[in-house]
């Protein structure tokens, strides 16, 4: 049985998608990987209009473009720049600074590479969404911005963010990070702790996925106790006499976190509050996928393909977060 997804290193992908031609056969052999289908007819037989990357149906003669429904719809950037783009965010592990992918990629305005990036993002974050979180969970709540007069759960000036790392063991009886998510809230009371389980699909408003969650371990704080407790659900709880000792205590979470941190302060050089949570996906999106990093460019381009597109004016209103 063929692999869903091609492993690719960088040469293989420049030879693979010199131009817009190669982007497109590969978008629509993602979007129908078993021959093209009429949406409105239903008929197999249709003409490939290569120059406006439409399928034009023999029967019914209806024109489907193999960007409609995906982040590309109506974009007027070429598509080997989208792959391009795609590319790297997919590959690099620190992130991407949008400034060098404008240079690199010769995109006139700055808005136009911010807003392709957003749409990547989305597509990350909606992949993401499909997917529970099991076993046992570790969980933590941490804060990203300004330094403010105070620290930790008092500060004012920072955003609050929940983060999740569910945990399997390996031969050895090891314990090891699975899947990570990590979500902007507006405080860590027991209320948003429950609506955040809820959300991954492991909160009292679903069944299915309560039978995959077991138990959470946290650092004690009153309001995961509650939580455990509404949604019935184990909870161990470590105790932390000294902050700092929080990293081998709850190691994975606090992994993840750090290295969120890492990448928005270094690549990114910090983020606004109102587009932090589509960072914070972007950087789970390739954590969750690290067994896989030879495979994320095809990975991502199919999860670009599955989720539609958002404006600028979206974007810039917040009525859409990615």
């Amino acid at each position: 049985m063929p692999k869903k997804y091609k492993e690719r290193s960088l040469i293989e992908f420049q030879n693979e998608f010199p131009d817009n031609g190669a982007c497109a056969k590969h978008i629509a052999a993602q979007r129908w990987p078993n021959g093209f289908v009429c949406t409105r007819c239903g008929s197999k037989e249709a003409w490939y209009l290569s120059k406006r990357h439409l399928f034009d149906c023999k029967a019914c003669r209806f024109q489907t473009s193999i960007t409609s429904g995906t982040i590309f719809h109506g974009t007027r950037t070429p598509l080997v720049k989208w792959y391009w783009m795609i590319y790297h965010i997919a590959m690099d592990k620190v992130g991407v600074s949008i400034a060098e992918m404008q240079r690199l990629l010769d995109i006139k305005e700055y808005r136009t590479a911010w807003l392709m990036a957003h749409k990547i993002r989305k597509a990350m974050a909606d992949r993401d969404a499909q997917y529970s979180l099991a076993g046992l969970v570790e969980m933590d709540d941490t804060f990203f911005g300004p330094k403010g007069t105070k620290r930790g759960r008092g500060s004012e000036r920072k955003s609050t963010v929940l983060c999740a790392v569910s945990l399997y063991r390996d031969r050895q009886g090891n314990e090891r990070p699975g899947f990570a998510h990590m979500q902007v809230v507006d405080n860590a009371s027991t209320s948003t702790i429950e609506d955040f389980l809820d959300r991954l699909g492991c909160g009292p408003a679903t069944k299915e996925g309560r039978d995959l969650l077991e138990a959470i371990r946290t650092d004690g704080w009153r309001s995961y106790g509650k939580a455990a407790k509404s949604t019935d659900l184990g909870h161990y709880k470590v105790i932390l006499r000294d902050p700092k000792a929080a990293g081998k205590l709850l190691p994975w979470v606090h992994r993840v976190i750090s290295n969120a941190k890492a990448v928005i302060r270094g690549s990114h050089r910090g983020v606004s509050e109102k587009h932090l949570q589509a960072y914070l996906s972007e950087i789970c999106y390739r954590f969750n996928r690290r067994f896989w990093e030879r495979e994320l460019f095809d990975r991502l381009v199919k999860a670009c393909i599955s989720t539609k597109t958002i404006t600028h004016d979206h974007l810039v209103s917040g009525e859409i977060s990615p």
